[in-house]
């Protein structure tokens, strides 16, 4: 069964053009979870894990734009 506009999907009542709903507190959850990982390092010690978490968080604040000066705030 296929559809008239052309697609992998094969359901009829796909709607090509529906976007996502944004989620505007995404900025908000990297910035705790970023601070929430910084307050474990001073708690515990800094082992593999940590460092590779903070290293996908650092990553995550530089893709949003998000400062360090930012986080001071």
């Amino acid at each position: 069964m296929s559809t008239w506009f052309k697609s992998n999907y094969k359901h009829i009542w796909y709607n090509p053009n529906k976007k996502k709903s944004v989620s505007w507190k995404k900025y908000e959850k990297s910035i705790k979870s970023y601070k929430k990982l910084l307050k474990r390092i001073e708690i515990e010690w800094e082992t593999k894990w940590l460092k590779n978490a903070i290293s996908k968080s650092q990553e995550k604040l530089k893709k949003y734009g998000i400062t360090e000066e930012m986080l001071k705030a």
